[in-house]
């Protein structure tokens, strides 16, 4: 039985902005999904400590007063993700996270902040990178509501962290059951995968973007599933390394191939 078949955690944020450096969580999700539909999910707001910027409440439509009302505190919300992909980890489960750079990112800027240790991610799946890899040739944006049209996934309400993370793992399950490439593979295999693809893709688009004359992406936008600072194209990895000699499979599909693993 392949991971797509399997017990999978959807992960999914709401926050104060689009800056991973700075910007925090305003709603959390986390999406316990069994191959069946069954499940738990934990869903709850956070209050950001700062005020919302309009532009992310015309987004999500959490405001200020809301988030301090009814949100817990931003140590409380990272000893609870934290938490959570602890018990994922030793229980075998991988995390789902749509754009998982951006999630992730920001969840260990919490971590960080907080003095909690920094986690492994050796099996997060990533709905947007795998697509990408798959049908590299596809016009069109790949936003999560394109990607769930395209899947025929539904999205009851689109920047809701619950249902994000829910269509996130469905869009996971679909991947997995049309592309062998995907499922044949482990999760650990296809996460360290999912890092070449990642970096491959930004190498590609960071070339076309300058060739347009248009701004090139930012050094730690090459690097997944966290965005570290400076992290150059290509660069080798002692994790990488490790996984080529424990995967066969990895070090098959990658070659002689170099990348950035966060």
């Amino acid at each position: 039985m392949g991971w797509h078949r399997a017990r999978l955690l959807g992960f999914d944020l709401e926050t104060t902005g689009i800056d991973t450096s700075r910007d925090v969580p305003v709603q959390v999700a986390l999406v316990w999904a069994d191959p069946d539909g069954g499940g738990r999910t934990d869903t709850w707001l956070v209050d950001p400590g700062c005020v919302i910027p309009d532009e992310a409440i015309a987004i999500h439509g959490i405001t200020t007063e809301q988030a301090r009302s009814e949100g817990c505190s931003l140590r409380e919300a990272a000893v609870r993700i934290h938490s959570a992909f602890r018990e994922a980890a030793g229980a075998g489960v991988p995390v789902v996270a749509m754009n998982a750079s951006f999630d992730v990112t920001i969840a260990e800027g919490l971590f960080s902040a907080f003095r909690l240790p920094p986690l492994a991610w050796r099996t997060l799946l990533d709905p947007l990178v795998m697509d990408r890899h798959v049908d590299q040739h596809r016009q069109g944006t790949r936003c999560l509501d394109a990607l769930c049209q395209h899947y025929r996934v539904r999205l009851d309400r689109a920047h809701d962290a619950r249902s994000d993370a829910e269509a996130a793992v469905a869009l996971a399950r679909r991947i997995g059951v049309r592309y062998r490439e995907c499922s044949d593979l482990t999760p650990e295999e296809l996460t360290i995968l999912e890092a070449a693809w990642h970096e491959q893709w930004a190498t590609d688009y960071d070339i076309w973007c300058r060739a347009q004359g248009l701004p090139g992406l930012e050094t730690n936008e090459f690097s997944w599933p966290c965005r570290r600072s400076p992290v150059p194209p290509s660069a080798t990895s002692p994790e990488l390394e490790l996984a080529r000699n424990r995967h066969p499979t990895v070090a098959r599909l990658l070659g002689s191939r170099s990348v950035a693993v966060a």
